[in-house]
């Protein structure tokens, strides 16, 4: 009689991942546009999927990526097998030959079908992905890595620009793009607009984005569909330079549109007034000009904070001579440039004039020795305070305007226009929680099909945090205890979430071949709760057929 055998499968949380890519119909979506090949043991759809719940849950190199399979039976057993870096490889070079415009497109209306997602705001920004060393272009389609405005402040790095947006409903991404490393936002937001207008098939949405969205033939068109926009009013406009102008003599009247408490008891309320500027922009939109409490308490701590600083560094100069004035002018610019504090300051270099007497011959001087009178220049600096300029900027502290052609009351554009770090943070997500490197390709195609499966993975973990949160205010539960020591969390994200299920397994008692029993792992009281909330039944966790896919 064969002995008896366990074999277990650490399942973790990909049954959840599975349970909302079928309701996207993602791996459908694969074996319809990547384009097949009959030579290849893992079809390239297969390969894509297990790269996708690999970026998803533990980021493992793509050259470990059948040793990751394996072990958690992702594929079917043969398949993981002889899932190597070269199938990963020709897999993305499939999805980047494929119709991925249409891929996307396919996937994000069913999600916009399935989960009844609210398109009616789209939030857009950009961010740069950094890279290292020299790449292959084999094609001009593929995106290319270039030096340009670096987010990162990593000027001396080639990156490429990942142009993100989501819809105001849970934060969801609904479209990307990826430009080459030196384009710039104001010349991507038309393109992106029209996009998400054939998306959406509607052009009744409020397109929400920053400052490089203030560019006149841009506005002006996305009005001329009836599309609406918010955006903000860079510095460099004049109508910026004069309102500042006009308050400097003149008192708007305020009005609050917005109270959130502190982050601390121990903080203030975060406030927020509003003022609409009479005089529309010069292409003829409202401005919204917004005082908040806390940015007035930043803006003032930044500039007493760059004063003392760059006061201090003046005074060491203070005491030095420079016998060389172009010397000492450059070390003063130098620490305004550090402290970005020019505009605070009067200044002015010294010039002092030193007599100094040399005996014309060598030898011991006696009183027939005859001296040389010789100007020694010395350089100092003093400075003052330019006090019209601080008590002027004092006044302008925590504001900043908003621009759109929208009817909205102010109120509503700033709720609207609030929405925008949830975008930033999908770009930390993508950066910090995925770590986004794909370094080790060197051919430019592949990475633009691997940012392409990580803008799906962002979908997927976006679905997740809304069905979540949205079933725990459905209901009425304030949070979950998640963090360590059972400490609640008010609103779960997906690793959080995945962790809870890291370590779920399935086991199979064996002999031989005969299947004895199958003994899934019990789940906890918090376990359970979170499978409820993702509208998952306990008994589908663990099928047999998913573990011995």
């Amino acid at each position: 009689m064969s002995p008896l055998e366990i074999r277990a499968v650490k399942l973790g949380a990909l049954p959840i991942i599975r349970h909302f890519t079928d309701r996207l119909g993602l791996r459908r979506a694969l074996e319809a546009y990547v384009p097949k090949d009959s030579r290849e043991k893992v079809p390239a759809s297969d390969t894509l999927y297990a790269i996708l719940c690999n970026v998803i849950l533990e980021r493992f190199p793509l050259y470990k990526m059948g040793e990751w399979c394996q072990e958690r039976e992702v594929l079917s057993p043969d398949l993981c097998g002889v899932l190597n870096d070269d199938r990963v490889g020709r897999a993305l070079d499939r999805l980047f030959r494929s119709d991925r415009a249409t891929l996307i497109t396919d996937v994000v209306l069913r999600a916009i079908e399935e989960f009844e997602l609210n398109m009616d705001r789209l939030h857009n920004d950009s961010t740069s992905l950094k890279f290292f060393g020299e790449y292959e272009q084999l094609r001009p389609k593929a995106a290319r890595p270039k030096r340009g405005h670096s987010k990162d402040h990593r000027p001396d790095l080639k990156q490429l620009v990942f142009s993100l947006t989501i819809c105001g409903d849970g934060a969801v991404p609904v479209f990307y793009r990826l430009w080459d490393g030196n384009v710039t936002d104001d010349s991507t937001h038309l393109t992106n607009w029209m996009a998400l207008q054939r998306l959406t098939g509607t052009s009744k949405f409020t397109y929400v984005a920053d400052s490089k969205l203030c560019v006149r033939a841009v506005m002006e068109f996305i009005d001329s569909q009836g599309g609406t926009f918010i955006t903000v009013v860079p510095e460099t406009r004049l109508e910026v330079g004069a309102f500042k102008n006009w308050i400097q003599s003149n008192t708007p009247t305020w009005v609050e549109v917005l109270r959130r408490k502190g982050r601390k008891k121990s903080a203030p309320d975060s406030v927020y007034l509003a003022f609409e500027d009479p005089r529309p922009s010069a292409e003829g939109f409202r401005i919204i000009w917004i005082l908040s409490s806390e940015k007035q308490r930043i803006d003032e701590q930044k500039r007493s904070i760059a004063i003392e600083k760059t006061a201090d560094a003046l005074n060491a100069l203070v005491g030095k001579t420079y016998r060389n004035c172009e010397r000492l002018g450059k070390a003063i610019e130098a620490i305004f440039a550090e402290h970005r504090s020019e505009r605070y300051f009067h200044y002015q270099i010294t010039r002092q004039e030193k007599p100094r007497y040399r005996q014309e011959s060598r030898g011991r001087p006696n009183n027939n020795t005859k001296y040389t009178k010789q100007i020694d220049t010395f350089y100092g600096v003093t400075w003052t305070h330019n006090q019209d300029e601080i008590r002027r900027l004092a006044k302008c502290d925590g504001l900043f305007p908003l621009m759109t052609n929208g009817k909205d009351m102010a109120a509503t554009v700033l709720e609207t226009y609030k929405y925008q770090p949830r975008l930033e943070k999908r770009h930390e997500q993508l950066k910090s929680v995925y770590d986004v490197a794909p370094v080790f390709l060197k051919n430019t195609e592949r990475i633009e099909a691997l940012i392409c499966v990580y803008f799906l993975a962002l979908l997927v973990t976006a679905l997740i945090e809304r069905q979540v949160r949205s079933a725990m205010k459905t209901s009425n539960i304030p949070s979950i205890p998640l963090y360590p020591e059972k400490r609640q969390c008010k609103h779960p994200t997906a690793d959080k979430i995945f962790d809870l299920f890291r370590d779920c397994r399935l086991q199979t008692i064996m002999q031989g071949e005969k299947v004895l029993e199958v003994v899934p792992d019990s789940f906890s009281l918090t376990q359970n709760q979170l499978l409820d909330l993702l509208g998952m039944k306990t008994d589908a966790y663990f099928t047999t057929e998913y573990a011995n896919r």
